[in-house]
C-alpha cells in the first residue's frame, strides 16, 4: 500500500471541496472516501482547518521564495518590492481561485477572506518588516514614535483588502485589481513616508524654537 502523504490528503481535500461545494461531513467520511484510515489523517493534520491554514502558508511561502530568488526584485525600492509582492500574490492565487472563493464563503470575517488567511499573518509581518526596515534605510519610510512598530500590521490590512478586492473583481483580466494594488500601495507608502503633516509639524517646531531663541 502506498504511503499516505500530506500532499495527497491536501489535494484530495481540495478536489472534494471543488466537486461537492462544501467540506466533508467528518474526518471519518473524508478518510474513507480517499481509502485511508482516520488515524492516518491525524498523523498529518489535526482538522480541516489545519489543512486550509497549512495550504495558505505554503502558498505564501512559495510567492516570497520566488521573489527572493529574483535578481530584478532585489534591485527594487521598498515601495516597488511591496507592489511586486501583491502582483505576484494575485497571480499565484489565480490558479486556485475556485478553491479560494469556496473558502471565503465560510469565513466569518467581515471581508470575504478565505478561512486560514490569518494563519499567514506572522509570515507576512516578517516579510513586511523587512521591507519597512529597508524603507527606513532609504528614507522612503519615516520612523515615527509609537507608529513605526505598527506599519507591518497596517500593511497586512492593506494586503487583506487587496485579496478581498480580487475575490470580488469581475473585470477582464482582473484589471481593477491591478489598479487597486497600484493606488493602495502608493497611498500606503505616501502615508508612511514624509507627509505634508510631518513637514508642517517640523516647520511649526522650527518657528517655536525661533521664538524662544
Amino acid at each position: 500500500m502506498a504511503k499516505v502523504t500530506s500532499s495527497k490528503i491536501v489535494q484530495a481535500y481540495i478536489d472534494q471541496l471543488l466537486e461537492v461545494g462544501r467540506r466533508p461531513s467528518s474526518v471519518y467520511q473524508f478518510a474513507k472516501s480517499i481509502k485511508i484510515k482516520e488515524e492516518e489523517f491525524y498523523d498529518h493534520f489535526s482538522s480541516f482547518d489545519a489543512i486550509e491554514a497549512g495550504w495558505m502558508s505554503t502558498l505564501f511561502e512559495s510567492v516570497t521564495e520566488e521573489l527572493a530568488a529574483d535578481e530584478v526584485f532585489q534591485a527594487y525600492s521598498a515601495r516597488e518590492k511591496y507592489m511586486a509582492f501583491l502582483y505576484a500574490w494575485v497571480e499565484k492565487c489565480r490558479g486556485n481561485r475556485s478553491f479560494l472563493l469556496l473558502l471565503s464563503e465560510k469565513s466569518m470575517m467581515p471581508n470575504p477572506l478565505p478561512a486560514g488567511f490569518s494563519s499567514i499573518k506572522k509570515h507576512f509581518r516578517d516579510f513586511a518588516d523587512s521591507i519597512v526596515r529597508e524603507g527606513f534605510d532609504t528614507q522612503e519610510v519615516k520612523q515615527r514614535p509609537l507608529l513605526s512598530d505598527r506599519y507591518a500590521d497596517a500593511m497586512f490590512l492593506q494586503f487583506a483588502f487587496v485579496h478581498s478586492f480580487w475575490l470580488k473583481d469581475s473585470s477582464k483580466g482582473f484589471e481593477k485589481t491591478d489598479m487597486a494594488i497600484e493606488k493602495s500601495v502608493h497611498l500606503a507608502f505616501d502615508l508612511m513616508g514624509q507627509s505634508a503633516f510631518d513637514s508642517a509639524l517640523e516647520f511649526g517646531k522650527f518657528l517655536f524654537q525661533q521664538k524662544r531663541a
